[in-house]
């Protein structure tokens, strides 16, 4: 009986000790990459490119590269007729606009929609339930040729608005999915003590459903904020100048014909991360829950 004791308890050990060597790799295979770039922003030029590499820190570690991003910086691809400076400035207001209006337009149009498909009963709602639910699944590629040509037909591309509306119809589904989910958690008596009074269905959703469904609303803003601005390509296909081009795009513009500007791309590439981590650190009780929420209850 001792001997299994003894076995039982080190086969507990034993998996534990797998259980946390496989999260540290986990880890590590996340976090290295980031390092990787933080350091390299910090670097100059000649480190990054010394060999052996100095991977772990630089031996003069400096803020110039950051400096250059605002300040001025050389002619790189992107910034051959526009300065670096302007550029970023440019990349910032592009990706605070456009995933700020993203964000807040499926918020409201989804709380809408998500209310409509959860309570009320017409003819052909499954159906149109499942075909938004249908559209989750769709990779952008698919449409891609289909939406180019449409985008240019109304004189969108090359816009932040056209940029905003593609973002937009992308993230509907999920956040349809979600709205109803939580709408769908709201006890009915509450909607049914406002028509009771004389509450009109507006009424209903702006003064009863929306303050309850609040955690959903923010978990889609969130979700919706940080996809928008870690769009890739969207940006990459739709915008041609830095009129409308987001900051995961001027990072390509660092490439240029002859070599790389390693050092002002993760100097850029930190400045790019910063916003959705700070929204992340500082929201995730909001984020956390109201995604677990509309996982387990949907």
């Amino acid at each position: 009986l001792e001997f299994r004791r003894v076995l039982f308890r080190s086969r507990r050990r034993l998996r534990l000790l797998l259980i946390y060597l496989a999260c540290a790799v986990l880890l590590f295979w996340a976090l290295a990459p980031i390092y990787w770039v933080v350091v390299s922003s910090i670097s100059t030029r000649v480190e990054l490119y010394a060999a052996p590499q100095k991977i772990w820190f630089p031996s003069q570690p400096t803020l110039e590269n950051y400096l250059a991003l605002f300040g001025g910086g050389d002619g790189y691809r992107g910034a051959n007729a526009t300065p670096t400076a302007d550029l970023m400035l440019t990349g910032l207001r592009n990706s605070i606009v456009t995933s700020l209006s993203a964000a807040t337009l499926v918020t409201l149009l989804c709380t809408g929609a998500g209310y409509v498909f959860a309570r009320m009963r017409f003819r052909g709602k499954g159906i149109s339930f499942l075909f938004v639910m249908l559209l989750m699944p769709l990779p952008l590629w698919v449409a891609l040729i289909a939406l180019f040509f449409i985008m240019s037909k109304l004189g969108l591309v090359d816009t932040v608005p056209g940029l905003v509306i593609l973002f937009t119809v992308f993230q509907v589904p999920l956040a349809v999915w979600l709205m109803a989910t939580f709408v769908r958690d709201i006890p009915i008596d509450v909607e049914e003590a406002g028509l009771v009074d004389g509450a009109t269905r507006w009424q209903i959703l702006r003064h009863l459903v929306a303050p309850l469904a609040r955690p959903g609303m923010v978990a889609v803003f969130l979700v919706t904020l940080l996809t928008t601005w870690n769009g890739f390509m969207i940006p990459l296909m739709f915008s041609r100048t830095e009129a409308s081009q987001t900051m995961t795009v001027v990072l390509t513009l660092f490439i240029g014909q002859y070599e790389v500007a390693w050092e002002a791309m993760c100097a850029a590439a930190v400045v790019t991360m910063l916003p959705p981590f700070l929204l992340a650190l500082f929201f995730q009780r909001y984020l956390v829950r109201g995604l677990t929420m509309g996982a387990v209850k949907g």
